[in-house]
């Protein structure tokens, strides 16, 4: 077991190294998901990490597995208007289904031709490699300060990904053992999955802002505690039920951090095309008697991108720890790398198809298109899948090895990307790193109670909510 002081010490280093490197991201171009990861490794390789402690530490893998997707998704979700991922999903879902599907056939023969695996262990191994990582695109996003259609549609397929890429393996490795699935079966459980998912991560927000709406005197003070506590207990209900956990949290913050137009349904309605949108948020609102424009909606915001900055930091060196180089041979290399390059090549095919979200300039649109093109960190998924084969008693050699190569190889060629395509110059204007949303008209008096007054003017025509950005100081266009 690792001393507590030395603990103490490495997860001081964790945020301090994970602050620098986003402080610093202008000048390095290197986001820190590769740095971290390789802090990992080289805390195993270097003995300050032992293989016992190592050991003890494995045990620990779905707790924080698990917290770090909780906390990231919701996080993810609270940032991102509902407006722009309506606008988007169509097309975001069209790139998601395109670069997974090829991503995993490409892979899954590679992995059959140079491995000599069976075909359906194959085809595990493909799929589960197959999209980015929810946990990795979101600082990947943060940091580029891409345009609001492209960073939702990058979030969003990251988000589908995770789930599509712990299902397919699974449904795969059913086959593979002589189970019974059908391929009704498998979009049923698709659907329940994705649907139902999203309409549990609606019920839980209103439910949770009708509580915060109810007893705002008492939970003054305590909202991120109380709400990060009921977004760990959502997590565990809804994976217990059979859900997609992930696609729940994700939803739950989306819903709550959009949770102020539910007092303000005219300004959706206004627009032809959320007309019943913005009919459905009246009703809600009217059933529920939700203020939602009087919660401190804000310092939720606030504290939990703190904290989930931490998660981020921590789970990818707790990442590099659990990587194995002593398996890893000249072959299982180069295979990983062309597999690498066929992830970054089916990217790049279907690039045309979120072609209306890229900017129109001709320096800078080249320079998002291959942003999203080399967006190729995996993650989270591919690990859970890692470990599942031996779990079922399945003996796959290389299996685990070449999956934590392609976790890592990955990020390497990620980061490349990153550091030759981004411009600082291209970076939105961070005027804060948090602008509130607009409370809406003030409350007066009315017969049954305070009642919404006259709407003010917006301020200049501006958006009352900037994405969030990069840690530091804020930066001028042109810098």
């Amino acid at each position: 077991m690792i001393p507590p002081d030395e603990v103490f010490l490495l997860l001081a280093a964790i945020v301090l190294v994970g602050f620098a490197l986003n402080a610093l991201f202008d000048r390095i171009r290197i986001t820190s998901v590769l740095p971290l990861m390789l802090i990992g490794v080289a805390l195993v390789q270097t003995g300050v990490v032992s293989s016992s402690a190592l050991g003890f530490l494995g045990t620990f893998t779905p707790y924080v597995s698990a917290l770090t997707i909780a906390f990231i998704l919701f996080s993810v979700g609270l940032e991102i208007q509902a407006r722009d991922l309506w606008r988007v999903i169509g097309r975001a879902t069209a790139y998601t289904f395109a670069v997974q599907i090829l991503t995993g056939v490409a892979l899954s023969l590679l992995a059959y031709t140079a491995f000599g695996w069976s075909l359906s262990i194959a085809f595990v191994f493909g799929f589960a490699l197959s999209g980015p990582s929810a946990v990795a695109v979101p600082i990947l996003v943060r940091a580029t300060h891409m345009g609001d259609s492209l960073r939702t549609s990058l979030v969003f397929e990251s988000v589908i990904s995770d789930v599509l890429q712990l299902v397919v393996p699974l449904f795969l490795l059913t086959l593979y053992q002589g189970g019974a699935v059908t391929w009704p079966g498998l979009t049923e459980t698709l659907l329940y999955l994705i649907l139902g998912s999203a309409a549990a991560g609606v019920a839980a927000a209103l439910v949770w802002l009708w509580v915060l709406d109810s007893l705002r005197e008492v939970t003054r003070g305590y909202t991120w505690t109380l709400t990060i506590t009921l977004v760990i207990a959502t997590y565990a209900l809804a994976d217990r039920a059979g859900l997609s956990a992930a696609i729940t949290i994700f939803v739950f913050g989306l819903t709550l951090g959009n949770a102020l137009v539910l007092d303000r349904p005219t300004h959706i309605a206004s627009e032809p095309s959320d007309s019943r949108i913005g009919s459905l948020l009246e009703q809600v609102r009217d059933k529920l008697h939700l203020r939602t424009h009087t919660l401190d909606i804000q310092h939720i915001e606030e504290v939990h991108r703190e904290v989930a900055f931490f998660a981020s930091a921590f789970f990818f060196v707790y990442l590099g720890l659990l990587f194995n180089a002593g398996g890893v041979d000249p072959i299982l290399v180069g295979t990983m790398i062309g597999g690498t390059l066929a992830m970054l090549a089916a990217r790049v095919a279907f690039l045309p198809i979120l072609a209306p979200y890229f900017a129109g300039d001709p320096v800078r649109g080249p320079v998002e298109r291959g942003l999203v093109g080399f967006n190729l960190s995996r993650g989270l998924s591919p690990a859970v899948v890692a470990t599942i084969p031996a779990s079922l008693g399945i003996y796959v050699p290389g299996f685990v090895d070449a999956m934590f190569l392609g976790i890592l190889f990955s990020n390497v060629v990620g980061t490349i990307g990153v550091f030759l395509y981004y411009r600082p110059r291209f970076a939105r204007p961070a005027l804060a790193a948090y602008v509130p949303l607009d409370p809406g008209p003030p409350l007066v008096p009315g017969p049954g109670g305070p009642i919404p007054g006259p709407e003010p003017p917006p301020p200049n025509g501006l958006r009352t909510r900037l994405p969030s950005s990069s840690i530091g100081p804020p930066r001028r266009s042109g810098e």
